[in-house]
């Protein structure tokens, strides 16, 4: 604004004096080039570290979610929102990016709309919905879970990981809308859910890596413990071990397999191609790594599970005798574990399953 960037101070649609918040052109070139120093600054500091899941998007509109609704209520088509986008693009290379739906949803012109979410998948950039419990929602949305657009989540759970944010749970609970009370929104148009059950099926319908509930940490967990783990182990993958089918014995010199039945109850699937660490823990040891396979498990339809079968090669050097057969997965991208769906009292002190035992031979 001091720099001449052009915008005028409004609330909810009204022109209002200095008191009421300023609001920018979104497009306007001093402002663009503002906020593209600050981007560059930014991304030079922060993308790619290991501890930054994703970046936000949120150049346009209020809190950055491409609407201008508590503000001008001025539109915003398809070429300044690009023009914010490709800000985005040209400064984190390796940092996921994320966008809210609104920032598409609130395009009016349907083929613009099409054409930005389009854009979007196909530069990689997934959505967030921040939506979820919000009251003025739960009268239109609530056979959704007051999910609004599950069909740009639909879409980009495929390859990129998905967010979503419960409405902030302070004021979820002072409207009544986590319980049900009497006279709240949730009581009227739920048809008999309670905020969780809200929380579970948006889980469900946007295929969320990443959740959260907006609010104080303490009065949450204080509340939802169990529900908090429920939540934790079903958001993104959530990987079982059904079945191990191994040879009656191994040879050493020999080529072997051994097939492994999985199953996703999660609602995305890994976006990572994880390694299979195999272990042969007995007189001696051998460790042996082969592609799981794991980017093709997904959790629909529910209940399938996958079929892999893994080929090693005893080597010569190998002692005969009984040996522990032990797996875990592990992401190489980004070191570290990943834990399975299995009693932890089968984990050993390196994170290795203890999945069979089998007799090495000559």
């Amino acid at each position: 604004m001091e720099a001449g960037a052009k915008g005028g101070y409004y609330r909810n649609g009204e022109k209002t004096g200095p008191d009421g918040p300023w609001e920018p052109v979104f497009d306007d070139p001093v402002f663009l080039e503002k906020l593209e120093n600050f981007l560059r600054a930014f991304s030079a500091r922060y993308d790619g570290k290991p501890w930054i899941r994703y970046v936000d998007i949120g150049g346009i509109g209020d809190w950055g979610e491409g609407h201008t609704h508590s503000g001008s209520r001025l539109e915003y088509g398809w070429a300044p929102r690009k023009i914010h986008v490709d800000l985005y693009l040209k400064y984190f290379k390796k940092s996921p990016l994320v966008i809210t739906d609104d920032f598409v949803y609130s395009i009016t012109d349907a083929e613009d709309q099409k054409k930005m979410h389009q854009y979007i998948l196909d530069h990689g950039i997934s959505y967030r919905d921040d939506s979820i419990l919000v009251n003025g929602y739960l009268r239109g949305y609530s056979d959704s879970y007051t999910v609004r657009s599950p069909e740009f989540f639909e879409d980009a759970h495929r390859k990129t990981p998905t967010v979503f944010e419960l409405e902030h749970y302070s004021a979820v609970r002072r409207n009544g809308n986590w319980l049900g009370a009497e006279g709240s929104s949730l009581q009227k148009y739920g048809k008999g859910k309670s905020g969780a059950d809200m929380f579970r099926g948006a889980l469900n319908l946007l295929h969320a890596s990443y959740i959260g509930y907006h609010g104080d940490a303490r009065v949450w967990l204080t509340e939802n413990r169990e529900l908090s783990d429920e939540l934790l182990n079903r958001c993104g993958y959530w990987f079982f071990l059904h079945q191990v089918k191994t040879p009656d014995s191994l040879r050493i010199g020999q080529d072997h397999e051994i097939t492994l039945a999985w199953e996703n109850r999660g609602v995305a699937p890994a976006y990572h191609p994880y390694i299979l660490k195999l272990r042969l823990e007995g007189p001696s040891m051998e460790t042996f790594e082969m592609d799981s396979g794991c980017r093709n498990w997904m959790p629909e339809p529910p209940n399938r599970t996958y079929s892999e079968t893994y080929r090693f090669s005893i080597p010569k050097t190998l002692a005969p005798g009984r040996y522990a057969i032990k797996m875990k997965l592990y992401s190489g991208e980004e070191d570290r574990d990943v834990f399975l769906a299995l009693d932890p009292d089968l984990m050993d002190e390196n994170h290795f399953y203890t999945i069979s035992t089998i007799d090495v031979k000559e």
